[in-house]
């Protein structure tokens, strides 16, 4: 067994030394002509862009009642105008306070808009966005990594005018068995 790791380590310090060896000489000229342009896919996200205060009702598998939402976020351009991100604060009832953050960006190669989410309940989200210009109407979905276990999301969120957005939110547990929130709600640009 010691005598395969060894083996193997070696074979790989000698394949990385002839690579290395391999690439060519570059300037700093030559790497910032490697630099990609900016996908003009990125200014979709303009219209979300500013302060919004939401408003909306949540209903969580096992829970009799209908809760209460309310949130203010603010979304901005960062790095350079490559990935917008929203800093929030959201409410609902007895539950408290959530504080969370989002990235929106876009993968030029894989030609898909991206989303991470993260917050204070210990949520890990990581999605996908699609636009659809005939309704503009924004359709997401995002894997979660929660305490209680993994979920899907999956969204909709539709500008009524330029400074309202409609947006429902449904999560499932158990790979889509279990419907276990579903959150609807109007938010208004301040």
């Amino acid at each position: 067994m010691t005598k395969r790791i060894l083996s193997c380590a070696l074979l790989s310090t000698c394949a990385s030394i002839l690579l290395t060896g391999c690439m060519p000489k570059m300037t700093i000229e030559d790497l910032k002509q490697m630099r990609p342009q900016r996908p003009a896919e990125l200014d979709k996200f303009s219209d979300f862009v500013g302060k919004w205060e939401s408003t909306g009702e949540a209903t969580m598998a096992g829970l009799d009642q209908v809760l209460k939402i309310s949130a203010t976020s603010e979304l901005q351009w960062e790095g350079d105008g490559w990935y917008l991100v929203e800093r929030g604060t959201f409410h609902m009832e007895e539950l408290g306070d959530m504080k969370g953050i989002a990235t929106y960006t876009y993968d030029a190669k894989a030609k898909k808009f991206r989303s991470t989410w993260v917050d204070t309940y210990g949520t890990l989200g990581i999605g996908t966005m699609r636009y659809d210009e005939k309704t503009d109407t924004w359709h997401m979905k995002s894997k979660n990594y929660t305490p209680f276990g993994k979920t899907v999301m999956k969204g909709v969120s539709k500008m009524i005018d330029d400074d309202t957005m409609e947006w429902t939110m449904t999560e499932y547990a158990m790979g889509g068995l279990i419907k276990t929130m579903e959150m609807t709600g109007t938010s208004k640009r301040k």
